[in-house]
């Protein structure tokens, strides 16, 4: 028997007490858990976000606002029509006059001159139909089809926010699984670690080992009660980003059927960084339509305008009266001479808008560019892990088999045993990090190329 070292002791026995301590109200929580649990497939999860994602519903709500805008727009053409009733009650003496030829209410006396110059108030009702026909307005067409590239750049806007969510379900997705499989990883290694905790007191009890040796195999057994209990709890919290991507407000446990997996079907030729695009991208390039379309809007201040207007009217002493009826028609030619260089300022924003909208599109295409060979380098490393973490999970529980079977003929020492254990539930959880990885990469890669990779 080795001599016991009692300051060592002490800290292990101390080291033990906290971990108990902390550890309790987390078991007393978790036992407590009534939580209903609901299974869900990726591909029903992506169902159920298209239909009742927030980001979906506002993408929609933007679209219609500019589509109503678009509809605005119908006024450069369609005529507008309206309607309205005036009343006065005036004792001006050429009003009063005008409103009887109005009504045709002249008569013989009115022309008395005490009459006209002085006459009593008079009430006069006029009930006006106007319209308006636009027939030319450069400047109007063209913000018309700035608008309809606005609409169509909105639609592409929508697609693409319906791949950022789809992304953002699959990396939650992905986040789950990862959460229940570290879960079933350290319950494993909890039931080895408890094993080796009964062996080491039985030993202890028989002076095979020191106290220092069975308190390393206590505190093991805490610190993965520990672990589990943090991995579960962020667990919980995925599944709290899972339920708001899905809109579900009911407080379920939501459980992954599926398991994360390779997918030996994707090749490098499938992946064209050079040629790729998306609906982001197609957004951006009907928004610099939009810009080149609202500058030449802006050129065509410059030129003068043709537009039709009439009216017809009732006029009469009582409201909707038809005693008296008029009509007038015409036309307007309009050309802004000169606006105090509005017009100037207004071709010198387009223009700066413009090449603004194509810089941007021009950084979207190298961006993504960029962001698919960075996918493709991640997926890469995330299958050279992969293989890495393999070999390591084999040889690391070779290791701790033979040390098992070393320590149960007492040719081991406890903590070297509890070591290679760690490493067996390292190279583990490595092993699954890496898996993660790879599949978020593909996910990527998806959102990218906006085309899923084959299994």
């Amino acid at each position: 028997m080795r001599i016991i070292d009692k300051t060592t002791n002490k800290i292990l026995v101390l080291m033990a007490g906290v971990i108990v301590f902390s550890f309790q109200p987390i078991l007393a929580q978790s036992n407590n858990d009534t939580t209903d649990v609901r299974e869900m497939s990726l591909q029903e999860a992506l169902a159920i976000t298209e239909e009742a994602s927030f980001e979906i519903r506002m993408a929609e709500a933007d679209m219609e606002k500019v589509r109503s805008q678009y509809r605005q727009t119908n006024a450069a053409f369609l005529p507008q029509l309206s309607i309205e009733e005036t009343g006065i009650s005036t004792n001006d003496p050429l009003n009063v006059y005008g409103f009887k030829l109005k009504q045709e209410a002249v008569t013989q006396a009115d022309f008395n001159p005490t009459r006209l110059n002085d006459p009593d108030a008079y009430d006069n009702f006029t009930t006006t139909f106007k319209a308006q026909q636009p027939l030319f307005n450069a400047d109007a067409i063209f913000q018309r089809r700035a608008v309809k590239n606005q609409l169509e750049a909105a639609k592409k806007q929508m697609e693409g926010t319906i791949q950022h969510v789809r992304y953002q379900v699959k990396d939650t997705y992905y986040q789950l699984q990862l959460m229940e499989k570290q879960d079933e990883v350290i319950t494993k290694s909890l039931e080895v670690a408890r094993e080796n905790e009964r062996q080491a007191k039985n030993y202890y009890e028989q002076d095979m080992i020191n106290k220092a040796d069975y308190l390393a195999a206590k505190v093991r057994v805490l610190e993965l009660k520990s672990r589990q209990s943090k991995v579960r709890d962020q667990r919980k919290t995925v599944q709290d980003n899972f339920r708001y991507l899905l809109n579900i407000e009911d407080e379920i446990a939501i459980e992954a059927t599926d398991s994360l997996q390779m997918r030996p079907g994707i090749s490098d030729k499938m992946i064209d960084a050079e040629n790729a695009t998306n609906a982001k991208i197609e957004a951006m390039k009907y928004r610099m339509s939009a810009a080149k379309e609202m500058q030449r809007s802006s050129k065509f201040n410059f030129i003068p305008s043709l537009n039709l207007f009439g009216s017809y009217e009732f006029n009469d002493e009582v409201p909707f009266g038809t005693q008296g009826d008029s009509y007038m028609i015409g036309a307007t030619l309009k050309w802004d001479l000169f606006k105090g260089f509005k017009n100037v300022g207004k071709v010198m924003e387009s223009k700066a808008q413009l090449k603004k909208a194509e810089l941007a599109y021009e950084s979207s295409l190298f961006k993504n560019k960029m962001e698919i060979q960075q996918a493709q380098r991640s997926l890469d490393q995330a299958q050279e892990q992969l293989q890495f973490a393999e070999a390591s999970v084999e040889q690391a529980e070779e290791d701790f088999r033979i040390r098992n079977n070393r320590y149960e003929q007492g040719m081991e020492k406890t903590t070297d045993l509890l070591q290679a254990e760690t490493k067996v539930l390292q190279s583990k959880l490595q092993r699954l990090n890496a898996l993660y990885q790879y599949n978020l990469s593909v996910a990527t890669l998806e959102l990218l190329l906006e085309r899923e990779m084959p299994y």
